[in-house]
């Protein structure tokens, strides 16, 4: 069987080099299939940045697309998908958690529990979660803290805004301004609050009146103190 080692244009058609061999590196056409039908798709270079190969020889391989691991590449099929992968139970799950075909529903067994999903990780994630079932647990190792967390990225950000043990600040790079904060969302606030920063101002629409606040409730309670408009709404 022969390989072609390298891409390149071989009878007027794009190739990329071939991982699998084939007993006619010479083939004319490079065409792929959406589903088990006869209705075929042309396969460009571009088609095949996830890492897909053309299998260029063959009788009954003739044409297809193949993944790394030689399984034959499908679309998904469902109009304006582009989903493509050459495994059987991937693109079941693909179908059936974005298109609701063929769902195979898995329950939660805790009594009263009426959650559902349709992939089996999610009820052992929701089980953790919820009921505390199958948890391993990330306990906080300070001398006298009991915080225990159901996942490692909550306990480094306890330790960080309990403990400061790892934390990232966050400083205000404002002249003469030495705030700092351990989230990124308490720094906006500030720049908003204190240095008049990307603020999205509420202006009061009563007539003649030119009162602004930084936040929505400011402008409620000034115009239920200031214009008695309880039932105003900005």
């Amino acid at each position: 069987m022969d390989i072609l080692n390298d891409g390149g244009v071989v009878s007027g058609v794009v190739y990329q080099k071939l991982l699998f061999g084939t007993d006619d590196a010479n083939a004319t056409y490079i065409m792929g299939y959406e589903d088990e039908s006869t209705t075929a798709i042309d396969v460009t270079e571009g088609d095949l940045d996830d890492g897909s190969v053309i299998f260029a020889g063959g009788d009954v391989a003739r044409g297809l697309v193949r993944d790394k691991w030689g399984n034959n590449v499908r679309k998904c099929g469902i109009a304006g998908c582009q989903y493509r992968t050459g495994h059987t139970a991937a693109m079941k799950n693909h179908k059936a958690a974005k298109h609701g075909i063929d769902v195979v529903w898995f329950s939660c067994d805790q009594i009263s529990c009426g959650y559902k999903a349709k992939q089996a990780v999610s009820i052992k994630v929701h089980k953790q979660h919820v009921h505390d079932i199958d948890v391993q647990w990330h306990h906080c190792d300070l001398d006298g803290c009991d915080y225990k967390a159901k996942t490692a990225e909550n306990l480094k950000r306890h330790k960080a805004s309990v403990h400061d043990i790892d934390v990232r600040w966050h400083h205000c790079d404002q002249d003469g301004c030495d705030y700092k904060t351990k989230q990124a969302g308490d720094l906006k606030t500030h720049k908003q609050m204190v240095h008049d920063i990307d603020v999205q101002w509420h202006r009061c629409d009563q007539v003649g009146c030119d009162f602004k606040a930084k936040a929505a409730g400011h402008l409620k309670r000034h115009k239920t103190n200031v214009h008695d408009s309880r039932n105003v709404h900005s």
